[in-house]
């Protein structure tokens, strides 16, 4: 490309460069994407060398920034290698070590058992406030009593769940007390 045609890319780019970066941020779908293109369509088009005279500068211009911008999509979304992936199969699951499964097992029996000792009504509005995730007011409809009642008794089944989970935690403590660790 003649110097004269670079010159005249070069003023139309910077004379275009709003327009040209908004037509990118859409087809990019960030201002950083589009900034980043547009960087790198200013580097393209200082270091071309195509002798062939462009027809219609703007299309040219607009055709070149999404190439780059399509280009660097490209480099950002690499593929793993079979290496890779190899090496991820490989990499140890913490969530299931024995000792952690033995443990959270245990954990949710003594929930369970905290559970069975509330009052029914209690332990359904705990149920239906923190695992349905039904608001207070749907509690107070589906049981009919009211809001207050549905906060009071949830607050007395969380506070019971505490206490009692408290309570199976140090009898287990207490019971490995005194014996020897090797």
């Amino acid at each position: 490309m003649s110097e004269d045609a670079r010159t005249r890319l070069r003023s139309l780019f910077v004379e275009k460069y709003a327009h040209l970066r908004r037509r990118l941020e859409f087809i990019v779908g960030s201002r950083d994407g589009a900034a980043d293109a547009m960087q790198e369509t200013w580097l393209r088009l200082d270091t071309m060398n195509d002798p062939a005279q462009v027809a219609n500068a703007d299309a040219y211009l607009l055709r070149m920034a999404s190439n780059v911008a399509i280009d660097q999509h490209r480099r950002e979304q690499r593929h793993l290698s079979a290496g890779e992936v190899d090496e991820l199969f490989e990499v140890r699951d913490e969530l299931a070590d024995p000792d952690r499964i033995v443990s959270a097992r245990r954990d949710i029996e003594a929930l369970q058992q905290v559970l069975d000792t509330l009052p029914s009504r209690q332990r359904a509005i705990l149920v239906a406030a923190r695992i349905d995730g039904l608001l207070n007011r749907e509690i107070a409809e589906r049981f009919g009593i009211s809001e207050s009642l549905v906060e009071k008794e949830l607050r007395h089944a969380l506070r019971a769940c505490r206490d009692g989970l408290r309570q199976q935690m140090a009898l287990e403590d207490g019971s490995t007390r005194g014996r020897r660790k090797f």
